[in-house]
């Protein structure tokens, strides 16, 4: 039997469910096919609806201005480029793109991190991997591949402190856990250990920072806090919605009189404590105070960092105003983020190369073609590799040829 003959019985010889999904690769776009007023009420209907709210919001927020507008302390910051230049930081970041397959979720999440002088890359970037793995009983499988991720970003900002001693440390994200990560509703015990890691994860960074006298700071992209608007009075507001209106260019908000506090705030002190750090180094790393930074065009960023950071706040405030771009977004930030992005595409690629050497053991014998319905997809999960102009059946059917 000839190669060709032999691939040719293999793929016909696949699973329907899992030859439909892997071909579908090669086709072109599914069209629309949603009912007109379903379209109406979700698409005119429900955007004259946001805009009636938004509109609202609106009011608010310059009303809540004209009576709170010189309670919020505001510092401008002097666009230093000598100091930027010549100060060097590590900037961190991850990333996470897993897959849903029918028979278990396939995490995939990364982290880089760099050492930056002004807007240069001065050594080679230093890299972690999450662990491959399959995880066939854990509900809260999106959760977990997040706490991963940002287990393997705090390890690989202590590698990089180590190694390349900066004067400052930046994480792409927020140096506390997020609140939706923590281990609630009779998590796995799986779960509850990568909880544990993470925690001291976090605070072996915090801690290496603290020792060697390197303030680290998270610049958070998205932020939902609510902190500032509350104590005005306004629970339900956005605060880079009201400090939109108030901060300008190279202006940022002097940190909030008290520390943050929550369920979070206290896992990372009780972890602290656990590890036997000293009670009076404990508070140091593990009080945590909120600033937002305008570097840019856009809306405000909001900086976190802890207590022993706050007497150097301004010069790292400085760099990465100085450093950053229209979008707002530093040098350091935007070179971690574009090192580590683990896009739907990357996803989809390494999907693919499992396909493709799932098919090589049916062939050798390995699996049976039935078999490889343990790599269908997910009901509702989909394929982005896809070129618009001429999409890849051109290169499927020049193979053939």
């Amino acid at each position: 039997m000839s190669q060709s003959t032999k691939k040719k019985s293999v793929l016909e010889r696949l699973p329907p469910t899992f030859r439909e999904q892997y071909f579908s690769l090669f086709a072109g776009p599914e069209p629309e096919t949603i009912h007109p007023n379903l379209y109406q009420k979700l698409i005119d209907n429900g955007t004259d609806q946001i805009l009636s709210q938004l509109k609202k919001i609106n009011a608010q927020r310059k009303q809540l201005l004209r009576t709170v507008k010189d309670k919020i302390r505001v510092k401008q910051l002097a666009p230093d480029e000598n100091l930027a230049k010549t100060t060097r930081i590590v900037a961190s970041d991850a990333s996470n793109n897993g897959v849903d397959l029918r028979s278990a979720f396939a995490p995939l999440y990364a982290s880089t991190a760099i050492a930056v002088e002004g807007w240069k890359i001065v050594d080679e970037p230093v890299c972690k991997v999450g662990e491959s793995a399959l995880w066939s009983d854990e509900f809260r499988a999106k959760s977990r591949e997040s706490l991963l991720t940002a287990k393997i970003q705090f390890e690989i900002t202590t590698e990089a402190v180590v190694k390349w001693n900066p004067k400052y440390a930046v994480v792409d994200g927020t140096l506390l856990l997020n609140y939706g990560l923590l281990p609630f509703n009779s998590p796995s015990e799986a779960y509850n250990r990568d909880f544990n890691a993470a925690l001291t994860s976090a605070i072996n960074m915090l801690y290496a920072c603290y020792k060697s006298s390197i303030p680290i700071v998270g610049f958070v992209k998205r932020t939902q806090r609510t902190t500032l608007c509350e104590s005005f009075g306004a629970p339900q507001m956005r605060d880079t919605a009201l400090l939109d209106l108030i901060l300008r260019k190279g202006q940022y908000t002097l940190p909030e009189p008290e520390p943050m506090k929550g369920f979070v705030v206290e896992s990372y002190k009780k972890k602290a404590e656990t590890m036997q750090i000293p009670p009076q180094d404990i508070a140091k790393i593990t009080n945590f105070y909120s600033v937002y930074i305008r570097t840019g065009l856009t809306t405000p960023y909001r900086l976190e960092l802890p207590e022993f950071c706050l007497d150097r706040l301004e010069e790292i405030a400085t760099i990465l105003y100085k450093t950053s771009e229209e979008d707002g977004l530093p040098f350091a930030i935007t070179e971690a983020d574009h090192l580590t992005r683990i896009t739907s595409n990357l996803s989809n690629i390494r999907t693919l190369m499992l396909y493709s050497k799932a098919l090589d053991l049916v062939e050798n014998g390995e699996m049976d073609a039935e078999d490889l319905n343990l790599l269908a997809l997910q009901h509702g999960e989909s394929w982005t590799i896809r070129d618009d102009r001429s999409f890849v059946s051109t290169a499927l059917s020049k193979s053939e040829s």
